[in-house]
């Protein structure tokens, strides 16, 4: 009688178990990729296609939509696919605060630069795989751990009157392929 009741109470501790570890594996592992791919999709068809820029181009907080983390910050978004290969980011920074990051398909930024730590306003980097051939490029490589992700592109606007600027500074940004 004792060594049933022992298997059905290690029965059920390795199915606690592989419920546990299974659970906690889908949960940290795919749950971000799912999301991410989400955003992805959201950005891609925004900016019409991957490898493409989508632009926010309203200052300040929005009536009756969703907050954003910071409403004085003006992002430029681009959702990118490297399996055709690398693709090109480039333009000038933007004078009061401007910050360019890489997120890869599980959501893991990999790559963040400000505009004070670039060596001039002008930037030109080259998104690629681990792989790629990049040396006939002249940008600055970034390697990126995943084919799919993010990059986003932030700028500070004091006042709505640093729109028409801001503006002007996400037309020049080129993100295509290279």
């Amino acid at each position: 009688m004792l060594s049933r009741i022992l298997i059905y109470v290690l029965g059920a501790a390795i199915l606690s178990a592989a419920t546990f570890f299974g659970t906690r594996m889908v949960v940290i592992n795919q749950a971000p990729i799912k999301v991410m791919e989400t955003i992805e999709g959201r950005i891609a068809a925004g900016a019409g296609g991957w490898n493409a820029c989508f632009h926010n181009r309203t200052f300040g907080p929005r009536v009756n939509a969703a907050r954003r983390a910071n409403p004085d910050s003006i992002i430029s978004s681009m959702a990118y696919d490297l399996s055709d290969g690398p693709v090109r980011i480039s333009g000038e920074t933007w004078p009061r605060y401007w910050s360019i990051s890489f997120y890869q398909q599980n959501s893991d930024n990999f790559f963040v630069m400000n505009d004070l730590e670039m060596p001039s306003a002008a930037f030109d980097f080259i998104l690629a795989l681990e792989g790629q051939d990049i040396s006939t490029f002249a940008g600055t490589p970034i390697v990126s751990p995943t084919a799919k992700g993010i990059m986003l592109i932030r700028r500070f606007a004091a006042d709505a009157s640093d729109m028409d600027g801001i503006i002007a500074n996400q037309d020049a940004l080129i993100c295509a392929p290279a």
